[in-house]
């Protein structure tokens, strides 16, 4: 083999070793990631008072808009539905709720969360920061897990809005 012939096929064996780390760690980076939600919906809540407190459950429903990702299966502008239920219990300590839910995009796709809150109240005009865990998925979700930090704000004619930022990774 020519010095030429060595020279080309060291330059290939470099270049291929060059795109399969590039590969991998593109792979890498698919595994985990951030990303930012803004929710918005509908609670349908019903509260009842309770001797020295209040127990709130219901259900919430609306849709979902990721606003920011550094990649994997979270993808800017795509829009999802979400459908969650409530329950909260709210006394002089304060407040205790939890939220499981699930948030499916336009392939049908789905990732489970629990939100949960420590702090503010489902008033109008309220509401309050917490922590949403990511639990699972299907599809391009299946063997996703995170945590988000959240605040949710209770608007007038029961409409919620929310802002999430997530960090999320895969199996």
């Amino acid at each position: 083999m020519s010095i030429r012939n060595q020279i080309g096929a060291a330059l290939v064996f470099a270049a291929g070793t060059f795109c399969a780390a590039q590969i991998a760690s593109a792979d890498h980076h698919a595994k985990s990631g951030t990303f930012e939600v803004i929710t918005s919906g509908i609670a349908d809540l019903k509260t009842v008072e309770f001797f020295d407190y209040s127990a709130t459950a219901g259900s919430a429903e609306g849709t979902s808009t990721i606003v920011a990702s550094t990649g994997g299966p979270f993808i800017v502008g795509e829009s999802s539905i979400y459908s969650g239920v409530i329950y909260a219990k709210k006394s002089a300590a304060g407040i205790d709720l939890e939220g499981p839910g699930v948030t499916t995009d336009s392939s049908g796709d789905k990732w489970f969360w629990v939100a949960r809150r420590k702090a503010g109240d489902q008033e109008t005009g309220g509401g309050g920061a917490g922590r949403q865990e990511i639990v699972g998925g299907t599809g391009k979700y299946e063997g996703i897990t995170g945590s988000c930090e959240y605040k949710i704000d209770y608007l007038t004619g029961n409409r919620i809005i929310a802002q999430t930022s997530c960090e999320w990774e895969g199996n």
